[in-house]
This record gives C-alpha cells, sequence and structure tokens, in this order.
C-alpha cells in the first residue's frame, strides 16, 4: 500500500518499516505490540477482557481524537487504512490492558509469550491505530521531500534499505548546512519567551480550597513543600519544563515568576498544583538543549515547505 510519493518514488509501509528502524523506533514498538497481545492473551485465558461500557468509552475518545464524530466518518477511516472492526478494537483492549497492567508487564510478557509471527499479523493495524504509521510517514516524507530538492532521489534502481539510506544521508548533510549559528541564534531570539526553561518542585491538589490552604501554611506558616505534601498526603514532584510545553493558561504566572518564588495553587495538569520556582533559566546559544531545539525548528520549517511542494499523499 502506497502512503506518499515523492518524484515518483513511492513509499508505503515496507520504506516507513525500515525508516523507523534506522531511527531506533522500530523494535520498541515491536515490544509494545508484544506487550498488548501478551495482555489479551492473559485477560481472555482469566476472564478479565474489559467490559463493554470501558470500551465505548476508548471507542468514543479515539473518534473524537482522531476527528471521526459520525459511525460513517468512523468506517470511512478504518476502509481507507484497511483496518477491520476487530483489529481496532483489539489494538483499544490491548491499549486499555497495557494501562492497567503496566506495573506486570515484564512478567506478563514472560508468562503469555507471543512469536514474532503473531506480532506481524497485527503490528501494522496496531501502528495505524497508535498514529506511529501516520508519524513515522510524515517524518520520511519531510526527509524525501528534502532529499529530492538536491537529486538525491533521481539515481538508478535502488531497494528500499539503499533508497531510505540515501534519503537520511542526504537530510542530514542538509541539516548541517541548513541550521548555521546565524540562523540558529535568530531562531532563538524569536523563541526568546516560548523557549524559557523552568526547574520546579510541585504538589498536585484535585480541590482548589486544600490547594490554597497548602498555599497560606507555606506562605504565612512558613511550613516547607515537603510538609504541606505530608499533611495532605500528596507527593513533592520534580518537574522541567520549557514555557510553551505548558498549557497556555498557565504560562502567564511563570512568566512573571522568578527564581525562589511561590507559584499556585494553578489551575493546570487537571488540578490545582502549587510551585516551588527553583530556577529560571532565559534560553542561550550556548545551551545544547535551547540549540537542539532551534535546530529542529529550522528544520521543521524547511521540511514543510519541502512537503507542501514535493509530497503528494495518497492516503491521508
Amino acid at each position: 500500500m502506497t502512503i506518499f510519493t515523492v518524484e515518483g518514488h513511492e513509499f508505503g509501509w515496507d520504506e516507513i518499516i525500515i525508516a523507523a528502524s534506522i531511527w531506533g523506533e522500530w523494535q520498541p514498538f515491536v515490544e509494545t505490540t508484544r506487550q498488548s497481545l501478551a495482555c489479551l492473551r492473559l485477560a481472555t485465558t482469566t476472564g478479565q477482557i474489559p467490559p463493554a461500557a470501558e470500551m465505548r468509552d476508548a471507542t468514543t475518545a479515539f473518534r473524537y481524537a482522531h476527528n471521526l464524530i459520525s459511525a460513517e466518518d468512523a468506517r470511512n477511516w478504518l476502509a481507507r487504512w484497511d483496518v477491520t472492526v476487530e483489529d481496532w478494537m483489539n489494538y483499544l483492549r490491548g491499549q486499555s490492558l497495557r494501562e492497567r497492567w503496566a506495573a506486570r508487564l515484564g512478567e506478563i510478557v514472560a508468562a503469555h509469550p507471543i512469536s514474532d509471527r503473531e506480532v506481524a499479523e497485527v503490528i501494522r493495524s496496531h501502528a495505524i491505530c497508535a498514529d506511529k504509521l501516520g508519524e513515522w510517514a510524515i517524518r520520511l516524507a519531510g526527509r524525501a521531500a528534502l532529499a529530492s530538492t538536491s537529486g538525491a532521489l533521481s539515481a538508478g534502481d535502488q531497494s528500499p534499505f539503499d533508497l531510505i539510506t540515501r534519503i537520511e544521508t542526504e537530510f542530514k548533510r542538509q541539516q548541517q548546512q541548513t541550521a548555521t549559528p546565524k540562523l540558529i541564534e535568530t531562531k532563538i531570539a524569536d523563541h526568546r519567551l516560548d523557549w524559557i526553561r523552568f526547574d520546579c518542585r510541585y504538589v498536585w491538589f484535585g480541590e482548589e480550597r486544600i490547594a490554597r490552604e497548602a498555599a497560606f501554611c507555606v506562605t504565612e506558616d512558613g511550613l516547607t513543600l515537603d510538609e504541606v505534601a505530608c499533611d495532605a498526603r500528596g507527593i513533592v514532584q520534580h518537574w522541567n519544563f520549557y514555557l510553551d510545553e505548558i498549557e497556555a493558561s498557565a504560562r502567564p504566572h511563570f512568566l512573571t515568576a522568578r527564581q525562589g518564588d511561590w507559584l499556585g495553587p494553578i489551575r493546570m495538569l487537571k488540578g490545582f498544583p502549587l510551585f516551588s520556582i527553583l530556577a529560571k533559566r532565559m534560553p542561550a546559544a550556548d545551551d545544547p538543549h535551547v540549540r537542539e531545539r532551534a535546530e529542529r525548528a529550522i528544520i521543521a520549517s524547511f521540511t514543510k515547505q519541502a512537503i507542501n511542494e514535493r509530497v503528494k499523499w495518497v492516503i491521508v
């Protein structure tokens, strides 16, 4: 099945597997699929298949996440990707069971071994339903489109492996040439607020009233975050993040905060956390993590343009 074409070259399942393998992402997904199948086998033999109500919720969440509002939309989506309803439901059941038994996955896989053949039979439908096939296809399309701008795809007959290897080599060459120091500095300047980095400790509260009481104990009574967490039977957690990685509604609170400040409670993370700001760092070109962010943003811009100009999608 062809997913997209670039300059007459067809890219489908085989090419995407090769690319994902080169990126180091194929084998981990194989093991995730094996875990799902092992969980399904255990659930089937012990009568612990997820109940119908749970699966209705799971299918509804999946449909809305994929903008499949009507039943006809869902049927058309499955038909377009050549996925059966049974494949889809088994994927959702496996995901539900993996979450339920997350702490026991190694034990379950060992007790209910799944052969490579069994994994191969379902992994395509799992990759589609997990959105991995789409994610990998878009990434490969961008790299192939960029590579095509220098004629890297115009070589003679190439095996799928040789083609993908050639694309990766050319993509890395262009990546090094495109992300110049000057362009990186410009990109960082463009995101000087988005890429502010925070190092925090926080305690999460499910109710605003309790969170406000905890904040009062910290700011007025002088209790530590650990003490209010203990009193509330909560856990102090560490979190490092960039400003653009948190909910938009919470960003102004952090933008005005300073190192050493207490912050909160803030309505975010589906609750009301209370934060201690350990560090607040502005983006700088000598920060390797910020440089990597800038490089990714620069390449993403070029690949998006190349996709629009050079990629023809067969399945979208």
